[in-house]
């Protein structure tokens, strides 16, 4: 291996390191959103708010470390399309930790003694989106494109199950008062909940660009 060889790999392990950390923290985000919600706790969606930040300046160590690989190493082929699917995947991690840090403005703002509606649906939206977050980050470790668009598919789920939980919330609106905003706060966690799977589908796009130099539509 040469020189060249050797810094390109470093590089590039480098970046690796920080989407794994970056999966993490909006993996962990997510689940610790939903568990706020379902228990209706204040405390935990308070620290989901107050963690982005790191995710935000993880985002910057990325693009700055691949923006470097391009000006100094000249990536060719693969290589050049591996930096950049990269450098958006870390883009599409950071707004997912985005949405998580929503639905935790969310929570703070409902009341507890109101808590209801079509819960079951929006928790399988958030069991689900975080599956397909470990499987696309998988499919971008293994640079398996057939699992990326694997993942890709499960997004269908995901938006019939916000169109479940959408519809029912909207009947109640519909029929009843919503003097808590109750059925409102709800709605816009399952939409929070819907882009996180498009975002999903977004990395997804990236990985089988990444692999095969294609750049599908997978949604």
């Amino acid at each position: 291996m040469t020189s060249y060889h050797r810094l390109l790999v470093g590089a590039e392990a480098q970046v690796h390191q920080n989407l794994q950390s970056m999966t993490q923290f909006a993996q962990e985000a997510l689940e610790e959103a939903m568990n706020a919600l379902k228990t209706q706790n204040g405390e935990l969606a308070r620290k989901v708010v107050e963690k982005d930040l790191k995710q935000n300046h993880l985002m910057r160590i990325v693009e700055q470390e691949c923006l470097q690989i391009l000006a100094k190493l000249e990536p060719k082929a693969s290589d050049l399309r591996e930096v950049v699917a990269s450098m958006q995947i870390a883009v599409e991690l950071e707004r997912i930790s985005d949405h998580a840090k929503s639905i935790a403005n969310i929570v703070l703002t409902m009341d507890s003694e109101e808590f209801s509606g079509p819960m079951d649906r929006i928790a399988d939206m958030g069991d689900l989106c975080l599956n397909m977050i470990s499987q696309v980050m998988e499919s971008y470790a293994n640079m398996s494109d057939e699992l990326a668009r694997h993942v890709a598919e499960n997004d269908k789920r995901v938006d019939e199950l916000d169109e479940e939980a959408s519809s029912s919330l909207m009947m109640t609106l519909m029929t009843c008062a919503d003097t808590s905003m109750h059925a409102t706060h709800l709605l816009w966690i399952a939409y929070h909940l819907e882009r996180i799977g498009d975002r999903v589908g977004n990395i997804a796009e990236r990985v089988v660009f990444m692999v095969t130099a294609d750049t599908p539509e997978l949604g």
